[in-house]
């Protein structure tokens, strides 16, 4: 179930509701997952504990929404990993090929089925954070 809702996700659409707190995760914190990525990745894992996710199923009659109660903080600095990763892959400095960086936008940035450019991108930040989320998307394009 997780593997669907969360990371083969691409016609999904995740929003923090307007009761949530800002994104206010420091360095430390950003650094904390990084590297429990890294170590997944470099030792095999086969299962890690990353944290709890809490959602809500959103029947929005357009497309797949979840509100995200729990776990904002991770599954933004998740997406804005992608970002930056996308945004070297365009930069040339990270040997990679053109479909790695389309994969990971469209199957993880955005929802590539959805006609409406305002609810394009996958994660909708409250909207003290939304504007530089959205810049940083326009930046990788």
């Amino acid at each position: 179930m997780v593997y669907e809702v969360f990371l083969d996700s691409s016609d999904t659409n995740f929003v923090i509701p307007v009761y949530q707190r800002n994104y206010d995760w420091k360095k430390e914190q950003c650094k904390q997952l990084y590297d429990d990525l890294v170590n997944m990745i470099k030792y095999k894992y086969k299962n890690h504990f990353f944290g709890t996710i809490v959602s809500i199923y959103n029947d929005s009659g357009r497309n797949r929404e979840y509100l995200i109660i729990d776990g904002q903080q991770r599954i933004t600095t998740i997406s804005i990993l992608l970002l930056a990763i996308v945004n070297i892959i365009k930069e040339n400095r990270l040997k990679a090929n053109g479909i790695i960086k389309e994969k990971l936008t469209n199957q993880y940035l955005i929802n590539q089925y959805c006609e409406d450019d305002d609810r394009k991108l996958k994660l909708k930040p409250i909207k003290n954070d939304r504007q530089a989320f959205e810049k940083s998307y326009r930046k990788s394009r």
